[in-house]
């Protein structure tokens, strides 16, 4: 015995058979009278049965092609050329690989349809694929900033935190022994030039401070220096060579090999 979900299957199915084919049948009939009402002279009739096919459902996109086609066409006819180029528009947008037959299509709109497609492919982006590749013998692309000031090459790369770190420590050192060094020099003649033998002792520790403060100060300088190059060199921000193809609209492949230095 068949049971009634089985059965109830097969009468839905058997309805949607039916109702395809009916739609497939009513849309190539359309098309049929469309076709004829051009062929005919009567322009104006077949773009206004063209846009009323615009509102059927479930449509794919050959079929919307091929009714902007003939709302373009009657447009010519009736010499609305620049609508006309709004319906080619919208036909290559759903197929850009569209062509009319050069033989069975007028001359007139097969200038118009041309025309359209190649500022249609030419306003189209490239595709672009990026692929890089590291040079094996550079890690990192280095510049003239990495030997001249801690930290400089590294907001140059866009590594805010370690360029403003390094930066930081680079600028209070190195300031802090020009600062020390003017100090001692100042603190020092005021020590040969001093007299009394009671503050000779004060102003040589003065000077003695402030010689050692300098001493620290561009030792500390020259450890920030090292490990400000040693941070450039141990990583590897950007890389020294990209090579970049490119998908133009018209299906050629351009490759462009970036080396920076």
């Amino acid at each position: 015995m068949i049971r009634r979900p089985l059965i109830a299957f097969f009468i839905l199915f058997c309805s949607y058979s039916t109702i395809t084919v009916a739609q497939n049948g009513s849309l190539r009939t359309s098309f049929l009278i469309i076709d004829s009402l051009y062929n005919s002279g009567s322009y104006l009739r077949a773009e206004v049965e063209a846009r009323r096919m615009l509102e059927y459902a479930n449509l794919n996109d050959t079929a919307y092609a091929e009714i902007h086609k003939y709302i373009a066409f009657s447009l010519v006819a009736q010499g609305k050329i620049e609508f006309a180029k709004e319906q080619f528009t919208k036909l290559l947008t759903l197929q850009p690989a569209y062509s009319l037959d050069p033989v069975l299509t007028s001359p007139k709109i097969l200038a118009i349809f041309i025309e359209v497609k190649q500022a249609f492919l030419s306003s189209k982006k490239p595709q672009q694929e990026t692929k890089i590749i590291p040079l094996k013998e550079e890690r990192s692309s280095t510049s003239f900033r990495t030997v001249l000031f801690p930290g400089w090459e590294q907001l140059n790369r866009g590594r805010k935190t370690s360029g403003i770190i390094f930066g930081s420590l680079g600028i209070v050192t190195m300031g802090g022994g020009i600062t020390f060094e003017f100090l001692r020099s100042s603190a020092r003649q005021n020590y040969l030039n001093e007299k009394d033998p009671l503050k000779i002792d004060d102003k040589y520790k003065i000077y003695n401070s402030y010689y050692k403060a300098e001493i620290a100060s561009f030792v500390a300088f020259a450890l920030t220096y090292i490990a400000s190059e040693i941070d450039v060199f141990t990583t590897t921000d950007n890389p020294s060579m990209n090579v970049m193809s490119n998908l133009q609209p018209d299906d050629r492949l351009n490759v462009t090999l970036m080396l920076k230095f």
